[in-house]
């Protein structure tokens, strides 16, 4: 075979895999109070799959970290309290906020 004819075959019969391809994202994570405790930094920036949502960015730093439970928290994303469903752009920034307590 000659090398047009490969170039040619192997083009022809080449599939699309970015269909295939997870497209990701990078977040900004805030932490504070026991959050910030127990991953022992103030923020860090991860990439997450472009589908994800807040909930489960969450349960990914939840195991990690050995985090508090989800449903003892609220969350927000850029300065507005948001939805667990919420699916992040790239660039945002998401603080997971533990209760708060004192006097």
């Amino acid at each position: 075979m000659l090398a047009s004819d490969l170039f040619t075959w192997f083009w022809g019969h080449r599939t699309n895999n970015t269909d295939n391809m997870t497209e990701l994202i990078e977040v900004q994570i805030l932490y504070f109070a026991v959050l910030k405790d127990r991953t022992g930094q103030n923020s860090e920036t991860l990439s997450v799959k472009k589908e994800s949502t807040l909930a489960s960015i969450y349960r990914q730093l939840q195991k990690k970290y050995d985090l508090p439970e989800q449903h003892r928290l609220k969350v927000a994303i850029n300065d507005s309290f948001s939805a667990w469903d919420h699916r992040p752009s790239h660039g945002d920034t998401i603080v997971f906020i533990p209760p708060v307590t004192g006097g």
